[in-house]
């Protein structure tokens, strides 16, 4: 099992029941023609890539948990996907605040010899990108590091050679702002929880843009969507390091403010994981066939919402966006309670001082998927503290917001809700598993 910034010892043992009576006899006859001394050179290519594709088989099965690390910035909402749309594994610890940063990160390895690089993880893109060695505008305070392409063995020019990446809601002051990354693309070695290590297509960030306040505090990403030689995951998948699983939680925990799993579902961090199709295409989604408010049959009855969308899975998005006509009919549904101080002001875009009481006294949100299946949040899950749009420490803001055409259909569900769960990408079975986080072992592994 893996420890806070360490790696795992990985070991693997070979049975027949993991790669079949057919290859052990194709082996057999392998070994038999070497001691004979028959070999061909063909023969020879075939036993060694039947001997590497077992060692591949053998390494599936690894289940590995490592911690996210924490940082704080002041964001406001925010979502990288609305930017972008305009059996093995291992945990390791994450983190990060779901209120105001969205962004939780991890350790990745990368060169000969490794080097550790801090990264976002962002299900909502398909890129490792870090800052260069002399990079103009990068953060060079620790835990950053700079990729130095000359210092690993491993190391040699992209194609294309170069990148440019934009981005908007990336500038606190003006989220209608530019933010760009630009440098060389390299190919290099690189490991993840200790699993690897595998060749990947790398960005090493030579200019960056000093408006771009995502990157301040932790100057790279790692995204696990749109797999290719850039997507890390997906390059441990193809070379047969793991699994294609990876799972997520967000909880402070004695470590960290979360774990990470690659390659499968650690079951110390939820006992019971559901599983609903992935409706996503490119990205990620589930199904959501309506929103209702309230713990009892009757109120969600009475305030029950028809929603029939694609919600996009995203973990660089720290509200809930979702479609203007759903934003209208929850509102209405929630501030009809005359009771719920300030609804109309919250719902209306603006950040308003409330009581824990007041705060309590509002509903539980529910969304039926649609298998059946109902994801909560309550009130301190979409009633928000620390907003940097808010004029006053004890001022709240709502955690929805319309997201007009942001994802397609104005739908993405982010931090705010998946901090709940035990959030499992089965990428092998196209399916979207949620289980209730375990608090116990969420970010204390």
């Amino acid at each position: 099992m893996c420890s806070s910034f360490s790696t795992c010892r990985l070991t693997a043992v070979v049975s027949a029941a993991s790669i079949g009576v057919d290859t052990l006899l194709n082996l057999l006859s392998c070994l038999l023609s070497m001691i004979r001394r028959v070999m061909t050179q063909r023969d020879m290519a075939r036993c060694v890539a039947m001997v590497v594709a077992m060692v591949a088989a053998a390494d599936a099965g690894i289940v590995s948990t490592m911690p996210m690390q924490k940082h704080m910035t002041l964001k406001p909402p925010h979502s990288r996907v609305a930017e972008v749309l305009g059996k093995n594994g291992s945990t390791i610890p994450a983190d990060g605040s779901v209120w105001p940063t969205a962004i939780y990160w991890c350790y990745v390895e990368i060169g000969t010899p490794p080097v550790s690089f801090p990264v976002a993880i962002d299900s909502g893109s398909g890129d490792l990108d870090v800052s260069g060695k002399d990079c103009d505008g990068c953060v060079t305070t620790p835990p950053n590091k700079a990729y130095d392409a000359t210092a690993s063995s491993t190391s040699r020019p992209g194609f294309p050679r170069r990148f440019s990446n934009s981005y908007q809601t990336c500038d606190l002051k003006d989220p209608t702002a530019v933010c760009t990354i630009e440098g060389s693309v390299y190919t290099d070695q690189v490991s993840l929880a200790g699993i690897g290590p595998v060749e990947v297509q790398l960005g090493s960030i030579e200019k960056q843009t000093s408006n771009f306040d995502q990157f301040k505090e932790i100057d790279g990403v790692m995204g696990f969507t749109m797999g290719g030689k850039e997507n890390v995951f997906s390059q441990l998948v193809a070379a047969g390091k793991c699994d294609n699983v990876w799972s997520i939680c967000m909880h402070e925990g004695s470590k960290s403010n979360g774990s990470i799993t690659i390659g499968g579902v650690d079951p110390r961090l939820s006992d019971k994981v559901e599983y609903v199709p992935d409706a996503g295409m490119g990205f990620h989604a589930v199904t959501v066939k309506s929103m209702s408010l309230g713990n009892t049959v009757a109120a969600k009855a009475e305030s029950t919402v028809p929603v029939n969308e694609n919600g996009i899975l995203d973990t660089g998005t720290n509200i809930l966006l979702v479609s203007g006509s759903v934003y209208k009919g929850l509102q209405g549904a929630m501030c009809q309670d005359s009771s719920l101080a300030s609804c109309a002001a919250l719902w209306s875009g603006q950040c308003v001082s409330l009581t824990p009481s007041q705060v309590a006294a509002y509903p539980e949100l529910s969304m039926e998927l649609s298998t059946g299946l109902e994801l909560k949040m309550t009130s301190i899950d979409y009633l928000l503290l620390g907003s940097p749009l808010a004029t006053a420490p004890n001022q709240y803001c709502l955690g929805i917001r319309n997201g007009g055409d942001a994802g397609g259909a104005g739908f993405i569900i982010g931090d705010t809700t998946m901090r709940n769960y035990y959030l499992v990408f089965d990428l092998a079975q196209k399916q979207i598993g949620w289980g209730p986080v375990n608090k116990d072992t969420c970010g204390s592994l």
